[in-house]
């Protein structure tokens, strides 16, 4: 068994840094290639024996494969509660992940050293084996080479369910062909305001794209963010995929900036004063949840954009998204004790006029 996640090595450092003048659009991208082992059954319906066997059979391919030398195999069993929540509230396991978790694993790099980019492997999640990498920004197709690079590596030593005319086989039909996802994380106020979001996710249905709240549980949008994928594999390949989301991302730039070029021109009473009451509220509140920091946010930041305010710095959302998540306030600020509601709140609302007030910056 190797150790367990540090928190002082790793989890700390679980997070992206970039250049909070360019990505202000796209924030995130990130590919999920999903793959089975021939075999042994789907994990629906595997057994604890078929599941220990392909946990067992991933860690010894790992230990042949030179690429992984610097990734750790983590049970998520051996993982810390709070450890667990962060992978989660990062995006690298689903929630459903930790409910049976003694036949699970995730591989991560064991020093975090490009924090530009996060390259994950999680055996036994729905699928055996999910290949994931993160980057901040526009970055499909770069997130697509990492994780292309390390399929190539894995399916020499393991053999993949695959079929002549389906493609890789999956427990999902919707991932059956390509087994890839590909998605983006769209910060859109603009398009909210102009109420142009509403044909142009109608739009993107019809060529195969799903829209999604950025958090993941049900489709109530925060924040004014919204994560893009595509929805079906079947009778596409992977570069195709790429392509379309590359080009969709592009769109939704473009539309963005446009939105926001014409919401400047005829500045409404009432945008101004979102803009100036969430000013207020991050200046003043002594206690944010995490939701309502990021509706805050996203209105702090559409304004410095249109020019309303100047009383903030230009931050960075993707990366104070991360910063102040509960699970990232309890291990970097709260420490050796069980923390209330209230607390976590209360820091994070601390956290966060540190970080975009001019005064104490």
């Amino acid at each position: 068994m190797e150790e367990n996640i540090s928190t002082s090595q790793n989890i700390k450092k679980l997070k992206f840094k970039y250049n909070a003048e360019k990505q202000q659009v796209i924030l995130n991208s990130s590919i999920n290639l999903f793959r089975n082992i021939s075999g042994y059954k789907f994990n629906a319906v595997a057994d604890k024996t078929d599941k220990e066997g392909i946990l067992n059979l991933v860690l010894d391919v790992k230990s042949q494969i030179s690429l992984l030398d610097n990734f750790n195999f983590h049970y998520l069993r051996d993982i810390p509660r709070l450890q667990r929540q962060l992978l989660i509230d990062q995006k690298i396991i689903l929630s459903s992940t930790t409910q049976k978790i003694g036949s699970k694993a995730v591989i991560l790099n064991s020093k975090f050293v490009d924090k530009n980019k996060l390259t994950a492997i999680i055996v036994n999640e729905d699928e055996h084996i999910k290949i994931e990498c993160q980057m901040p920004g526009n970055n499909i197709l770069n997130c697509y080479k990492e994780v292309l690079k390390f399929e190539k590596k894995l399916e020499k030593k393991l053999s993949f369910s695959f079929n002549q005319n389906l493609g890789y086989l999956t427990s999902n039909p919707s991932l059956i062909g390509t087994g890839l996802k590909a998605s983006v994380v769209a910060h859109m106020p603009s398009m909210v305001i102009s109420t142009k979001i509403v044909d142009f996710i109608k739009n993107l249905n019809q060529v195969g794209y799903g829209v999604s709240s950025f958090l993941g549980e049900g489709n109530e949008i925060i924040g004014n963010l919204f994560q893009i994928s595509n929805l079906i594999t079947l009778g596409k390949n992977e570069e195709s995929i790429i392509e379309e989301l590359i080009a969709i991302s592009k769109n939704l730039i473009e539309e963005e900036e446009r939105a926001k070029e014409e919401l400047k021109t005829s500045l409404s009473l009432s945008i101004e004063d979102s803009v100036y009451r969430s000013y207020g509220m991050v200046k003043y509140a002594k206690i944010l949840s995490f939701e309502e920091s990021l509706e805050l946010l996203s209105i702090l930041r559409f304004g410095l954009d249109l020019g309303i305010i100047d009383e903030i710095v230009k931050f960075d959302f993707y990366e104070l998204i991360n910063i102040i998540s509960d699970s990232s306030i309890e291990l970097n600020y709260i420490k050796n004790k069980k923390a209330s509601l209230d607390e976590i709140d209360f820091i994070r609302a601390c956290i966060i006029r540190e970080k975009i007030f001019k005064e104490y910056n």
